[in-house]
């Protein structure tokens, strides 16, 4: 658009064509550049002004030279409501359309056409899609594709209207961006809309349970909670940071007209104590207007949290909190500034929104000091909702006050080998979820009495079952052996009731109590019921009738050593297992006031030690920042850890650090806690589950390569400059100031290679057979965790999918450096995936993950396999007779068939593994002449690599599976060779990519057929390191190219499946699906379906049509039908073997016979996959008259009527 020459150029084909004149012009071209007006430079201007202003211009030119406008009825233009409104870090993309809107009243003003909309953002696609929560926030409506159809039409209808604004607003919202002083524009708007009239609140009338209401409402909205919070519970229990409780706080004042206090936020109050407070803030003489009371309290708080109460966002205090503080060491110091205009210049605050902002808001801090009187008078006039909290070592003397058990009087305690019965606290939060299911698998007796935060007893299931299966920890089958309980165990009688809580305490043989709040940013005062006070319940529970060991979660964080990574003045400490940190050095550095988690816990085990002395069997077990299982690779989103991982791969680099048992896996810790809990007589019971070895650069560097991610250490101001400059997008964007205040912790010292110093033996004494399993392997399993649950942004800067890049990194590690003299036949294909890839299909970061690191293996293969054929070229002399290669529409039991068949030695087939990495993923897998018996194959090297690589791309879901069961020991269908060359139909399966299929299928398929060459190279490779009597392949894409597959192999023996098109179309389509909703961001199933019907019609019209060229092979094709093959399967092979003069040995059919057995066993534990042709928007007629040739054909004999 920005080429006139090329707007002319499509007019003239246009007019030189058989088209009609051309009645309109659409207009809709446009890229941003978003930077601050101060960054702004001509190439930011000029790339948003080329497409959008001078595309325009070239329109309106070319539409005059080329006498168009005679025969125009639209030319519309697509501008944006950043013209009208402005928009941060976009003045370059406003002018740009406010110069559309301009010719628009230009063309006009000549008697031309024109018309412009001013959009606001289309939340469906484009550049807004994926920002609904934040146009939210700023007031602004999306618009979406049906609402923008209609507006489109409208305008349409209407010529007479030259520019026209599509963009709601919510006022109250949208005005707050402008904080004291609206622009007088707007004062001629009215801002009544039915939203804001609809969140009006009259406090006058409304009763406190109607508040309480909406302020639960308002509650859950903030905290992304998908159950109504109870109105006693503290705000802060909902999972609020500093930065949710802004949110909420200026949402509460744009329903309620009234201004909560910042230092209101930090008291840890509930919705009714907000509520109460609103009400009487009504009532009080000033109510009226939060002003007053606003000022006073902004007195009381700190640097971080007056920013995060003036910017909007409020993620953007992060942005200067440490210019702010380092300049000023607090409020009172920023008060005595008289030049606060030069202040912010000269704290570089570029950003204009922000600047007046913080210029108003400083002004009127100032105000506030200079008033000191009266606010202090106002202060004493404010309701308070805070007591005194006493001090952790108060809690700790007054509980232990409180024991008054004698174990004398009670049974003893139930021996671990006849538990029938265990109590466990927490089952769904991050490690009890992960404990219950070690604990229903540690004994198949035990009953596991989970107490839980629900409505009832369904509800409690239904909580635990959704958390586990989150943690891919679920098995139906637990459902009878848990016994889930609605209570809270912070209150009387575990919240259970009296009657229940002694009918449990003779139950119950043993208590796991791993619930509580997990918080490191939260002060003691919120944490003391959750964490604290319970505890004196649950030790009542269990010296209850009868005597229950009691099994307790701690941490390792009550140690600042530990927290600081022992580093600094903690360099030289040791943690062992009978130490605890003392009061002082924890006042030094967790002030109760700002980190009460070490508090909580460190009193805790203070109270529990106490009465194991009284008699109680307890057992502490301090765990170190967990957040992620060995097993599954579940990994805790909410964990600070997960923020920062994330946000590194966004931008490809890591700060390099001393990080402390990152990786310690939770699944292996919840599995040394219960086994320790069933031995009989335990040596200890203080135990730290704590993995020591230290986690270097080189370590994660050199894991992330192996994982195909461009992923490199530096330094932590390099990565925070990359998270500030990307904003709230980065998820770890809110831990900056928790960062800045650790770094020289964290980050600034010297990284650690040795163990950390902290004891284990107590936990290796009791299990000596306990141990921890290679750290790669849980930051893989970690790692390809999210990548699959959709963590990463497809954006981010650590995944590539350029094929040079791929070829770079085999390269490296390979250690070999030429394709061979082949190098371009590999790599063309791979460039116009990759082009067809990005410009027209929508991959996700887990799609191009999977993209790159395949590619990039079979690059490696073949590097190998040019080594090989080098070193040993009696490779290619290697003679492939007589192969039986199965084939027909996908779904007709071709898999099935193929591996019945494989069970014969005499057969051999390609197995995953050998195709997947025939040199080994490392090419040191360098055998000749090996045997095909099952029991070779048992030992081949290839496998565990073949099946890490399967697990990672489609994570063998049971949907999957239930459709396409596939392991790296069996045999797999050719696509895998072929895809190698880069020439085969799957890749337009597993990506929707049209000019990759377009060239596939140019020229009668013939690169398609340039395949088959090479098709038979990689055979003769792996032949020369297996031998074959004769090879039993199996792909039904062969039916496309059975020329070139007669003219590679001219004897081979063709078993062709049939099976009524109606079932295997949308089964096949199923499948298709199923593997591009793990690649590509959005799968259109209606594009789909209309695609795989075309290529199976085309791939079975052509195959008919061969057969029809080419009578002379028909002896060497078996027609086989599925219907008959399923009946009788080993009758059906019977068939094979005597049609193609194989003889059928006793072994042979024994063999089939047992897989069939097994086959079917293993099938029947499987869902039933469910699939209709109306998923993919098909018809039983539309596939009758798409394969209406093979119908007729008579070759599949079980039609559906």
């Amino acid at each position: 658009m920005s080429k006139k020459e090329d707007v002319r150029k499509a007019f003239e084909e246009i007019q030189s064509g058989e088209w009609p004149p051309v009645r309109g012009i659409f207009h809709a071209a446009g890229v941003t550049d978003d930077k601050a007006l101060a960054e702004q430079d001509k190439a930011s201007i000029e790339k948003v002004y080329a497409p959008k202003v001078v595309g325009a211009w070239n329109l309106h030119e070319v539409c005059e030279e080329l006498d168009l406008n005679k025969d125009l009825e639209i030319f519309l233009m697509f501008s944006s409501v950043a013209a009208l409104l402005g928009n941060f870090g976009q003045a370059n993309y406003a002018a740009a359309n406010s110069c559309l809107d301009a010719l628009t009243s230009w063309r006009r003003s000549i008697g031309l056409c024109g018309q412009s909309i001013q959009w606001g953002p289309w939340v469906e696609q484009g550049m807004a899609a994926g920002l609904r929560q934040h146009l939210d926030k700023a007031g602004m409506m999306g618009i979406s594709n049906e609402l923008g159809t209609r507006i489109l039409q409208d305008v349409l209808k209407s010529p007479g209207q030259a520019i026209i604004c599509a963009q709601a607003l919510m006022w109250r919202k949208f005005l707050r961006r402008y904080a004291f002083d609206p622009p007088p524009f707007f004062s001629d708007v009215s801002t009544v809309t039915a939203v804001t009239f609809n969140n009006t609140i009259d406090l006058n009338s409304i009763s406190k349970g109607a508040l309480v209401e909406i302020l639960v409402d308002v509650a859950q909205a903030v905290s992304g909670s998908a159950e109504k919070p109870n109105a006693t519970t503290p705000l802060i229990d909902l999972g609020l940071d500093s930065l949710g409780a802004v949110e909420f706080r200026n949402s509460v004042a744009e329903k309620t007209g009234v201004k909560l206090p910042q230092n209101l936020m930090f008291e840890n109050p509930s919705v009714e104590d907000i509520a109460e407070y609103i009400l009487n803030r009504a009532k009080s003489p000033d109510g009226a207007s939060g002003t007053r009371g606003t000022l006073v309290d902004t007195l009381q708080t700190s640097i971080d949290q007056w920013l995060m109460a003036v910017l909007v966002p409020a993620e953007r205090y992060a942005l200067y909190v440490d210019s702010l503080t380092s300049a000023y060491g607090s409020l009172s110091d920023m008060a005595a500034v008289e030049d606060i205009v030069g202040a912010l210049e000269k704290l570089e605050v570029t950003a204009s929104e922000d600047f007046d902002r913080l210029n108003v808001a400083w002004q009127e801090l100032r105000d506030a000091y200079a008033n000191r009187a009266e606010a202090a008078a106002a202060v004493k006039r404010k309701p308070r909702l805070a007591v005194r909290v006493p001090h952790p070592t108060e809690d700790v003397d007054s509980l232990i006050s409180q024991l008054t058990f004698d174990v004398q009087a009670l049974e003893p305690p139930t021996s671990p080998e006849n538990y029938t019965t265990a109590l466990l606290t927490g089952a769904t939060g991050f490690v009890g979820r992960i404990q219950l299911s070690v604990l229903l698998e540690a004994s198949d007796k035990l009953e596991v009495v989970c107490i839980v935060r629900a409505k009832d007893a369904n509800h409690a299931l239904d909580r635990i079952r959704q958390a586990c299966k989150e943690a891919k920890c679920w098995k139906e089958e637990y459902c009878s052996r848990i016994c889930p309980l609605s209570g809270d165990f912070t209150l009387p009688n575990l919240g259970l009731g009296e009657e229940k809580f002694e009918e449990l305490s003779k139950k119950v043989d043993v208590v796991y109590h791993t619930g509580g709040d997990v918080n490191l940013l939260s002060n003691y005062a919120r944490l003391r019921s959750s964490n604290v006070l319970c505890i004196s319940g649950v030790i009542d529970f269990c010296t209850k009738n009868k005597l229950k060991p009691l099994h307790f979660a701690s941490t390792l964080g009550q140690f600042p050593a530990f927290f600081c990574e022992f580093t600094g003045a903690y360099e030289n400490y040791r943690i062992t297992e009978d130490s605890r940190p003392t009061v002082e050095e924890m006042d030094a550095f967790y002030p109760p006031l700002r980190m009460g988690y070490p508090w909580s816990k460190w009193a805790a085990e203070l109270v529990l030690c106490s009465a194991r002395e009284k008699g109680l069997p307890v057992f502490l077990y301090r765990l170190p920042n967990t957040y992620v299982a060995y097993s599954t690779g579940y990994t805790n989103r909410t964990d600070y850890a997960t923020a920062l991982m994330i946000s590194t791969i966004q931008e490809g680099i890591f700060p390099v650090g001393c990080a402390a048992a990152p990786l310690t896996p939770v699944d292996i810790i919840c599995e040394m806690l219960v086994g320790v809990s069933f031995l009989k007589k335990p040596k200890h019971f203080v135990y730290h589950l704590f993995d020591p070895r230290a986690i270097t650069r080189e370590h994660l560097e050199v894991w992330s390569q192996e994982l195909g991610l461009a992923y490199k250490g530096a330094s932590v101001d390099e990565f925070l400059a990359a998270v500030k400059a990307r904003g709230p997008e980065s998820p770890v964007f809110k831990f900056v100031p928790l960062m800045q205040f650790m770094r020289k912790y964290w980050f600034d010292s010297e990284q650690r290679t040795d163990d950390f110093p902290i004891e284990t033996k107590n936990i290796f004494d009791e299990l000596p057979d306990a141990k921890w399993p290679d750290q790669r392997d849980v930051f893989k399993n970690s790692l390809l965790y999210s990548v699959q649950s959709g963590f990463f942004p497809k954006n981010s800067k650590a995944i590539r999918v350029d094929p040079e890049a791929c070829l770079e990194d085999a390269k490296k590690l390979s250690g070999l450096d030429t394709l061979g003299e082949d190098h371009d036949y590999f790599m063309n294909p791979l460039r116009i995936l990759k082009d067809s890839l990005l410009q027209e299909s929508n991959p996700s970061f887990c799609g191009k993950l999977a993209m790159f690191r395949t590619v990039r293996q079979q690059l490696m293969n073949l590097m190998y396999m040019e080594k090989m054929r080098h070193q040993h070229p009696e490779i290619e002399q290697q003679e492939i007779k007589e192969p039986l290669i199965i084939v027909g529409l996908n779904r007709t039991g071709t898999t099935f068939l193929q591996n019945i068949m494989a069970t014969d030695i005499s057969n051999r087939s390609a197995r995953y593994c050998e195709m997947i990495a025939p040199y080994g993923n490392n090419g040191e897998y360098c055998q000749k002449g090996l045997s095909n018996d099952p029991e070779s194959w048992k030992h081949d090297p290839r496998i565990k690599f073949a099946q890490e690589v399967l697990d990672s791309q489609l994570a063998l879901s049971e949907e999957w599976i239930s459709i396409h069961a596939q392991s790296a020991e069996l045999p797999e269908e050719d696509f895998v060779i072929l895809e190698h060359c880069g020439r085969c139909y799957s890749i337009c399966t597993e990506f929707n990519v049209p000019s990759y299929r377009k060239w596939l299928y140019a020229n009668d398929f013939q690169e398609m057929k340039n395949a088959y060459k090479f098709h038979k190279r990689f055979l003769q490779h792996l032949q020369y390191q297996r031998v074959a009597d004769r090879w039993l392949l199996k792909m039904p894409f062969h039916l496309f190219t059975l020329d070139a597959l007669f003219e590679t192999y001219p004897d081979a023996r063709i078993i062709f499946m049939h099976r009524d098109p109606k079932d295997t179309l949308a089964s096949w389509a199923s499948l298709v699906r199923c593997a591009q909703q793990s690649l590509l961001d959005s799968v259109n199933p209606a594009e789909l379906g209309k695609l795989e019907l075309e290529a199976m019609s085309s791939m079975i019209n052509r195959a008919l049509e061969f057969r029809s060229s080419r009578p002379d092979l028909e002896d060497q094709i078996l027609d086989v039908q599925y219907k008959d093959l399923i009946e009788d399967p080993l009758g059906t092979v019977s068939k094979i073997y005597s049609h193609f003069n194989i003889p059928l040995t006793e072994q042979a059919r024994l063999r089939m016979a047992e897989f069939y057995q097994e086959d079917k066993k293993t099938r029947n534990k499987l869902s039933k996959h469910q699939y209709t042709l109306q998923d993919v928007s098909l018809t039983k007629a539309m596939v009758e008259e798409a394969f209406d040739q093979y119908y007729k054909s008579g070759l599949c004999k079980y039609l559906k009527k």
